[in-house]
């Protein structure tokens, strides 16, 4: 089983602050009807890791409002969604009146509506569960020799 994915994996992918993503989860469906436990830190999947790094994109580069993202939430999800061949120039075509999101694989024309390319936060999520820092121990030369004795 992989590493457990926590609010603090999901802000260091994402770039959201704590504060910025509780009260996003708050509302975003499906993460707004799903209650954690109290005191029991809330569990995400490596995919809520591209879900969320693209309604970070939505919120920060493109300035659309919360309340536009929340209600792209559940599209997203399913955009998202399922077994999707390696595809690092695919992208999300978004439109928020009325809210729709299409997912668009490499050469798909896009229609009107912001097209967010989805490589970038691949890329970024991958190398974030894929590589933990690993200790480099720097030990010199040094003379091995048997002793007899």
């Amino acid at each position: 089983m992989g590493k457990r994915l926590t609010a603090a994996d999901v802000c260091a992918v994402t770039g959201y602050s704590r504060d910025e993503l509780h009260a996003l989860l708050r509302v975003l469906e499906p993460y707004c009807t799903d209650k954690p436990s109290p005191r029991v830190a809330r569990e995400f999947m490596p995919r809520d890791l591209v879900v969320l790094g693209v309604t970070q994109l939505l919120e920060e580069r493109y300035g659309l409002r919360r309340t536009a993202v929340a209600e792209l939430g559940l599209q997203l999800q399913s955009a998202l969604a399922g077994p999707k061949g390696v595809n690092r120039d695919a992208r999300l075509l978004v439109s928020v009146r009325p809210p729709r999101i299409d997912y668009l694989e490499a050469g798909a024309i896009a229609t009107e509506g912001l097209v967010i390319a989805l490589g970038p936060l691949f890329e970024k999520v991958d190398d974030y569960l894929s590589f933990e820092p690993q200790l480099s121990l720097q030990f010199g030369p040094s003379l091995v020799a048997r002793k007899y004795g």
